[in-house]
């Protein structure tokens, strides 16, 4: 019994550790809003090794689909960050999460001088979780958009034949490793009294989500401007965004991944519908 406890641990620690050094892998790639084809060239690499059918539109935005269904569940996350490109060093420290424990964690500096710089984990972790999300389903479509840090430009020109057989969205660009949106600038993303809530709700808690607010904008607003289906937006496990001292902790990133699996999991490949309501200026942000 011990024997197998033993080896069931172990490789749970090697597969941790693989996930770990790809997600460094990622990290360490320099992204800046329309600076960003280094990280799309990654992108477009990592799909064509793996067969998956993607499309590349003229703004850079970057389309997956994979199997055939009537639905698909959507998985996104933007490819720029507000960082310069600067050569990095991705280092590992360890580093509170939002619980106030120290956690391992990555975090970036130059490589010149070796001073922090912003890891760029808002969004470059939310793109790592969508990528394991595309490796774990057989039938699922992934966007990443261009420019999201200075007006969801991407999606805002994304194009829209792509989305009609979306069955519901789930972005990763929240903060630290307990938060959701409720809604962006005004845009409510889902119904709470809802058969997609109701579904997802006890799964959102056990994976420790309990900050469910009003957030500033990212892309699953526009997208749910844009179209009639629910959407979500969870936190990708980043810390102190938009600065030098921006880092991600391991941990955050794969248990969001895992609530992502589950809620793909749940939900199934169907449609949930809910139609935009009119903005309240008043409840913007928490």
């Amino acid at each position: 019994m011990v024997k197998e406890i033993t080896i069931k641990w172990l490789a749970i620690l090697k597969e941790f550790n693989m996930i770990k050094e790809k997600l460094k892998e990622l990290l360490a790639i320099p992204t800046k809003t329309w600076e960003e084809d280094r990280l799309i060239s990654y992108l477009i690499e990592h799909f064509e090794s793996r067969g998956y059918h993607y499309e590349l539109d003229e703004l850079g935005n970057l389309y997956v689909t994979k199997g055939i269904s009537e639905y698909y569940p959507l998985v996104l996350a933007h490819t720029d960050s507000v960082h310069d490109i600067t050569e990095m060093v991705v280092k590992e420290e360890y580093l509170p999460n939002s619980q106030g424990d120290k956690k391992l964690a990555l975090k970036a500096y130059t490589k010149d001088g070796n001073l922090p710089t912003g890891i760029g984990g808002d969004d470059k972790a939310g793109v790592f979780i969508c990528l394991q999300l595309l490796e774990r389903f057989n039938v699922i479509k992934g966007f990443f958009p261009v420019a999201e840090e200075t007006g969801c430009h991407g999606s805002r020109g994304a194009k829209e034949e792509f989305f009609n057989n979306v069955g519901y969205a789930i972005q990763f660009d929240s903060t630290e490793n307990d938060t959701m949106s409720l809604s962006l600038m005004g845009t409510q993303l889902f119904e709470q009294d809802s058969e997609f809530f109701n579904k997802t709700k006890g799964l959102i808690l056990e994976h420790g989500f309990t900050e469910w607010r009003h957030h500033p904008y990212t892309d699953t607003m526009v997208l749910k401007e844009r179209f009639n289906f629910a959407c979500l937006n969870f936190a990708a496990g980043y810390y102190n965004y938009h600065s030098n001292n921006e880092y991600v902790i391991v941990e955050d990133v794969l248990n969001s991944t895992l609530l992502g699996e589950g809620v793909i999991k749940k939900l199934g490949n169907k449609f949930y519908e809910f139609k935009v309501t009119k903005k309240d200026s008043l409840s913007w942000f928490d």
